[in-house]
């Protein structure tokens, strides 16, 4: 609940977007590329993938039934079609990551990974075997480098080897399930590390680092997440990785490996985004490094070098198009014979309680029809709005029902559709055209 009632300035442009054509392009590359090195792809999931976004294409999102093209992954946790959106995009996103290093340097040992990704199940929240999303996380931090330019080995018994003229850089890569898992699997790549790492670089410096996907030990559900603004996506997930990284301070150690310089912390997470454009909806890649405590001047520039590398590839894809500006809405008026309710005492049962369940944020407790068209209104975004508009609702209420009602359902419209160019849909049916945000960074 903390997250939802923080306050987000209202932007005042659009989300910028990728078209949902350049993923389907992208896609059909990664089967060409695939293809090309003897992988074949018919009746798997990268063929799946771009079956949806075809009749995504063709019908939109919210006419595609995702569960005719993913035939083994109904149910549960694709409950609507904006579920099945998000989810494809995930791994797209992912994929189409991956094929932007490749096709700058394909890393020796690279097929193999890729045989592993190609068999793997459709969504990593289904997929029980971990090697396939492991050698799929190896690949996407291949694909830093690859995309910087360095020579990039998967061969060895190091997930991943970088080398420029001055740098090597030694990358072990976990993906961990859970908080009581995560010491254990720190523990294994540093051992790892040690094992593996030489002694000396010859005329390169060393630096050893262990990447860590927490996707999972962030959002156990290893689903989706939304904010009220794409800042407050970004700022939900850097929280998760402040709040790992704090309870597993104690469990990464660098006494053990004396060139690790750095734990590099990821959460890879499609989110739904409420403003500026009802649905919009982005897969972030967020990251937090941890550096070795005390470094000395060389390992301090060696670990410059890795950051600079990182952030330079981090970047916006070019093909995604600008935000166009907005007007912001001030006042909504209803035409005569709309209709609403509120269920009232429910909302003040939930907002008494000290904590609500997903199910709990999920409820419908207002509804109000505009000339013909319904819309539904969940406690979550009663939970968004301002603390003051709550209040006196709370004084609205006690006094004349009908008007409070209308006082809240007036808030939550205003807040679903402010601006004047909002295109009063009736639900949340069709999510707007997805972008892939760039890294998100910290140190």
């Amino acid at each position: 609940m903390k997250d939802a009632t923080r306050s987000y300035t209202l932007p005042t442009e659009s989300t910028p977007t990728l078209d949902l054509a350049h993923h389907l392009n992208d896609i059909r590359d990664v089967r060409t590329f695939l293809e090309s090195r003897g992988i074949e792809t018919t009746n798997t999931r990268i063929e799946r993938y771009g079956q949806y976004l075809e009749r995504s294409l063709q019908d939109g999102t919210q006419w595609v039934a995702g569960e005719e093209v993913f035939k083994n992954s109904a149910g549960e946790p694709f409950r609507t079609p904006i579920d099945w959106f998000l989810y494809v995009l995930r791994e797209v996103h992912e994929l189409m990551w991956i094929l932007k290093g490749l096709k700058r340097h394909v890393p020796a040992g690279a097929d193999e990974k890729l045989r592993l990704i190609v068999g793997g199940r459709d969504f990593a929240a289904l997929d029980q075997d971990s090697r396939s999303r492991d050698a799929q996380f190896e690949l996407r931090i291949a694909s830093y480098f690859c995309q910087s330019g360095c020579d990039v080995d998967m061969s060895t018994d190091t997930d991943v080897v970088a080398r420029t003229s001055r740098h090597a850089f030694f990358v072990e890569c976990k993906r961990v399930a859970s908080r009581s898992k995560l010491g254990t699997r720190l523990s294994e790549a540093r051992a790892q590390l040690t094992h593996r790492m030489p002694r000396k670089g010859r005329m390169r410096r060393l630096l050893g680092c262990i990447a860590v996907d927490v996707t999972k030990v962030a959002f156990t559900h290893n689903g989706l997440t939304f904010g009220v603004t794409a800042e407050h996506t970004r700022d939900v997930i850097r929280e998760k990785l402040l709040e790992i990284s704090a309870e597993a301070d104690h469990q990464m150690s660098f006494d053990s490996c004396k060139k690790l310089l750095c734990y590099w912390l990821q959460i890879h997470i499609p989110t739904l985004i409420m403003h500026p454009s009802l649905g919009a909806v982005a897969t972030r890649l967020s990251s937090y490094h941890v550096p070795r405590p005390s470094l000395g001047r060389k390992d301090a520039k060696t670990l410059t070098a890795f950051y600079d590398m990182f952030e330079s590839v981090s970047q916006p894809d070019y093909r995604t198009s600008p935000g166009q500006p907005l007007t912001p809405r001030n006042t909504v008026s209803f035409p005569a014979g709309t209709l609403f309710g509120v269920e009232g005492d429910r909302v003040l049962k939930l907002l008494a309680q000290e904590t609500t369940s997903e199910d709990e944020q999920a409820e419908v407790v207002g509804t109000l029809t505009i000339e013909g068209t319904e819309h539904k209104f969940t406690f979550f975004e009663v939970t968004l709005l301002p603390r003051e508009h709550i209040d006196e609702w709370k004084r609205k209420m006690s006094t004349d029902s009908a008007k409070g009602s209308v006082m809240l359902l007036a808030g939550l419209y205003l807040r679903r559709f402010p601006y004047e160019e909002t295109q009063q849909a009736g639900e949340l049916d069709a999510p707007a055209a997805p972008t892939l945000a760039p890294s998100d960074s910290e140190e």
